[in-house]
């Protein structure tokens, strides 16, 4: 039996002109390679951009809470400072002067902080540092500031005595309230009347007579909490105006100071 032949034929599409099947085009090699090249660039200038603005905040933000614990150091200390000495006015007596030891401290010497002893007479109702209030009148209220070097903590104790007990000043260095923390250093200098002209005459590590202290001068070295916010290699200026090379943790690190007068020390006659 003879079957008929069928004839193969091929009908392309494409050369027939349809568009769905038309020849299709791609990205060479190259210019792959030119696009992750370019995409890979602007990655790094946006990472970088990035890096550096959140750096950038970073110091700023820590700057702003140095100097916020700065001004809270100074207010703390200064507002107890002007306190000192201080004695009730009765209703029927003339207002007598303090019999206690106003203001007294210790000179920590190089590369150690000082310690400051203040007292007053406080009034029912009045506070210590460590927030305990006065219950009998007359009391003597003592603050006692010093730095835990340590744990870079300024404390402060306070004690209250009801008269006629007087607090004696603190021989070392005991443990207080924490007032505030990443405190590296406290200085203070003392100006003193040496001639009672109420005047101050010069300044001084510490007071052979504390009654001649008029005034005192306080610094706080504040550093950052957080660690590598600074370059390599900054320097910063410590209480004694001294540059010096900043540690290998890169805090940031401030100084802060202010000089304040014992108020109950001036007496208004010429």
């Amino acid at each position: 039996m003879n079957f008929p032949r069928i004839t193969s034929f091929t009908h392309s599409r494409v050369e027939s002109g349809d568009p769905k099947l038309g020849s299709q085009l791609g990205f060479t090699l190259i210019e792959l390679m030119i696009s992750m090249t370019l995409g890979l660039m602007l990655l790094l200038v946006i990472s970088t951009v990035f890096v550096s603005s959140r750096q950038s905040f970073r110091e700023q933000e820590d700057n702003a809470r140095i100097q916020e614990s700065g001004r809270f150091a100074l207010e703390i200390i200064g507002r107890s400072l002007k306190q000192a000495g201080h004695v009730e006015v009765p209703f029927d007596d003339f207002k007598v002067a303090f019999e206690g030891i106003a203001i007294s401290g210790t000179n920590g010497g190089a590369g150690v902080a000082d310690t400051l002893t203040l007292q007053q007479e406080g009034a029912v109702g009045d506070q210590d540092c460590e927030g305990m209030n006065v219950t009998v009148a007359g009391s003597i209220i003592q603050n006692f500031f010093n730095l835990d070097a340590v744990n870079a903590e300024l404390q402060c104790q306070g004690v209250i005595s009801v008269p006629p007990a007087v607090p004696a000043v603190p021989a070392g260095a005991p443990i207080g309230n924490v007032l505030l923390e990443n405190v590296e250093d406290l200085q203070i200098v003392y100006g003193i009347d040496t001639d009672a002209d109420q005047s101050v005459d010069r300044y001084v590590a510490t007071a052979a007579d504390w009654n001649q202290v008029l005034t005192a001068r306080v610094c706080v070295q504040i550093r950052s909490d957080k660690i590598n916010i600074v370059p390599a290699g900054t320097n910063y200026l410590d209480c004694n105006d001294t540059s010096i090379a900043n540690a290998a943790d890169r805090r940031l690190r401030r100084t802060f100071t202010a000089t304040f007068n014992l108020r109950n020390r001036i007496n208004f006659l010429p």
